[in-house]
């Protein structure tokens, strides 16, 4: 590691080594026709504007270890997806296991003995053999392509395992789950009608599951090949991942053709980006370029995420094709950081939440790693002549008309958490309020058990909010003077907002 790559490690652990806390001068009031400027004070992590990959999960040593965060330990991890609560289920394909990642970083081990077999009952007891795709469905219902077993597993939420799909000989047959035959089959994408779309790598097909266990060919005439046309006559090369969108449009990961593919609803095969060359160019469609895409994820707004495995990097294409370098370097490594000097070794799942984090398997490296877009935001947009900075979080311009005071929800963060703060904001006038004529105040802070209220009016609402953007107590109407219990909560910082008819107010507090 060059000296470049140590000074970014150090800066980012020091600065991002805890979760912002970010305060405003509020009520305020701006003047009309004139330049203004408002900046936050900042007492947590430092607020560095940009993408960043952190590694989420996984000690980089290969194991099985549970734990939480870099505690736990993975044996060559393959695919991630999501279940309604965000938990992450991982594919730790050379331990034979199913892991699972809570929202807070806490690894566990929910299905498979580590032993190779293929074992149905109780999940702990189960057995898998090179287990390499997962996806969840409507009900919490998580299916596995069991590769070198070639069938498709189900875990039920109660923890039970059963083969969905697949005599467990290698084959190319259609037909009910129990007759069906697969060749090596990978990556998995599941439709809103809970349909599931299997990537059948070994027989160079897309291979779709009905609920009722029914398996069907969609796609590939199971030869080798590239060419593009009805679902019937259309050619695959070792497709290893698929997604499907909000339309229920097909996007395959084309591994040895190095490029994306799309199955459209009414039975056209088309390549969508790349044109068989390898290579890692950005740009329109077949303009871009690829080196063995794995597995494709969609997000909430139909935008793919590739993981461009040989390319290490995290590639994505908009609805209208155009691909570009989403994360990674292209250098084969482990640093974490900016997500354009970011490396990789050997991408293969990525899966994107509800919050649009992505989640990546970086596969070499034993590790789960999380990218996301750090900074502030506000909501509402500030008048006209007003700007926000999503860098520094500065409100500055000069407002061209009155208003009064209007309520901004102002977010920061970093990878170790987020921080809500509302400013009130008036131009050319700062309407009285009794609610801030006399300073709120909050003792004992930092507090043990208990945390007392001094307001000069009764509040119609009270929200403790932790920092990670959840309330975890909320109190209606209370009095001036109000005093709440802390025992449930964990140690640590936590917002305090009140709400006095449209009239809102931030304070911080220490949980000792």
């Amino acid at each position: 590691m060059n000296k470049s790559h140590l000074i970014l490690l150090f800066t980012i652990a020091i600065g991002y080594s805890q979760a912002p806390n970010i305060s405003y001068i509020t009520p305020t009031s701006f003047a009309l026709n004139s330049n203004n400027n408002l900046a936050p004070t900042n007492t947590g992590g430092e607020v560095q504007a940009g993408r960043i990959v952190t590694t989420f999960a996984g000690s980089g040593t290969m194991g099985a270890a549970d734990g939480v965060g870099t505690e736990a330990s993975f044996n060559l991890p393959t695919v991630v997806t999501l279940d309604s609560q965000q938990n992450i289920y991982v594919v730790d394909r050379s331990n034979n296991k199913i892991r699972k990642i809570t929202p807070t970083g806490t690894v566990t081990t929910v299905a498979g003995t580590g032993d190779f077999g293929s074992t149905d009952g109780l999940a702990l007891e189960a057995t898998f053999f090179y287990p390499d795709g997962a996806v969840v469905d409507s009900q919490d219902n998580l299916f596995v392509s069991d590769q070198s077993n070639h069938t498709i597993r189900k875990i039920t939420p109660d923890g039970w395992v059963t083969t969905f799909a697949g005599t467990g000989n290698y084959g190319d047959v259609d037909g009910p789950g129990a007759t069906a035959q697969f060749y090596y089959p990978a990556g998995m994408a599941i439709d809103t009608n809970d349909i599931l779309y299997v990537a059948d790598y070994g027989n160079h097909k897309i291979r779709k599951i009905t609920p009722d266990g029914i398996v069907s060919t969609l796609a590939g005439t199971g030869e080798m090949g590239a060419a593009n046309g009805t679902t019937e006559t259309a050619q695959f090369n070792g497709p290893t991942g698929v997604g499907v969108d909000s339309q229920g449009t097909v996007f395959v990961a084309d591994y040895y053709n190095h490029s994306i593919r799309k199955i459209t609803t009414s039975g056209q095969v088309t390549t969508l980006a790349g044109n068989g060359t390898i290579g890692h160019d950005d740009g329109m469609g077949e303009n871009a370029r690829f080196y063995n895409p794995a597995i494709v994820a969609v997000d909430a707004d139909d935008n793919l995420f590739i993981s461009d495995e040989q390319n290490n990097k995290i590639r994505k294409i908009t609805t209208n094709g155009e691909v570009s370098t989403y994360a990674g370097s292209g250098a084969l490594g482990d640093i974490d950081g900016l997500a354009d000097q970011a490396q990789f070794n050997l991408l293969t799942g990525v899966v994107v939440d509800a919050a649009h984090n992505v989640y990546a398997c970086d596969y070499g490296n034993h590790k789960i790693k999380k990218i996301n877009d750090y900074g502030y935001s506000i909501s509402p947009a500030l008048p006209e002549g007003l700007s926000f900075d999503t860098a520094t979080g500065i409100i500055s311009g000069t407002p061209t008309s009155s208003s009064d005071a209007i309520s901004y929800t102002i977010t920061a963060t970093n990878p170790f958490g987020i921080s809500v703060f509302e400013v009130s904001i008036a131009i050319g006038n700062l309407a009285n309020s009794s609610f801030h004529t006399s300073p709120m105040v909050l003792y004992p802070n930092p507090s043990q058990d208990s945390l007392t209220i001094e307001n000069s009016v009764s509040m119609d609402d009270i929200s403790i909010i932790n920092t990670l953007g959840q309330t975890v107590l909320h109190f209606t109407s209370t009095p001036a003077i109000f005093q709440f219990s802390t025992v449930s909560l964990p140690k640590g910082c936590y917002i305090l907002k009140t709400i006095l008819g449209s009239k809102v107010d931030v304070n911080t507090f220490i949980k000792k």
